[in-house]
């Protein structure tokens, strides 16, 4: 009787393990979702800034992708511009358990349709707010990419994960003359 209270106990102990090892596995997913598409806003936003053709933020329904796209020289057939996807920057796949009503992208406080057309930014020129909603069980987070910065702010639940670096004029502080 004991020996089956032992192994009844041990089955317990292993199936615990189990359980939370499936459930938080999705959990590390989605937090692997979310530095990627952190990533990918990072290089969209070093792309707007250094880059030499037009760069675009594209969502590829079929594959369940957000993608980094650049305007390549020249038109398709109808005469619109041809989009190709960066080979340097791989794009962000949406994890299974995730769709692309998950998936939420808004610019300048607009809901932005990227599956038709990409959201484009020229070189050297101003670009929007950009925001990227991300939904999975209870958990919502929300990566910001201001026009002025080169890296999203991650907010989660309303809270900021980091805080903001707003730009500072040093002339203007009386700050210039200090050693960094």
């Amino acid at each position: 009787m004991i020996e089956m209270i032992i192994v009844c106990v041990i089955m317990a102990l292993l199936m615990s393990t189990l359980v939370y090892r499936m459930t938080s596995r999705q959990g590390r997913s989605f937090d692997t979702t979310i530095d990627q598409v952190g990533d990918l806003l990072m290089m969209y936003a070093l792309r707007s800034e250094h880059s030499r053709n037009q760069i675009g933020l594209m969502i590829d329904p079929d594959r369940a992708a957000l993608l980094l796209m650049r305007r390549d020289s020249g038109t398709n057939a109808t005469g619109q511009p041809m989009w190709a996807m960066d080979p340097m920057v791989r794009g962000v796949r949406l994890p299974d358990f995730m769709d692309l009503d998950d998936l939420e992208v808004r610019v300048d406080g607009d809901r932005a349709d990227l599956i038709e057309w990409p959201l484009s930014a020229m070189p050297g020129e101003d670009r929007p707010l950009i925001e990227i909603e991300l939904q999975h069980d209870n958990r919502t987070v929300l990566l910001s990419l201001p026009p002025h910065a080169l890296a999203p702010q991650r907010m989660e639940d309303g809270v900021e994960s980091a805080p903001a670096r707003e730009p500072e004029d040093l002339d203007t502080t009386g700050r210039w003359q200090e050693d960094w």
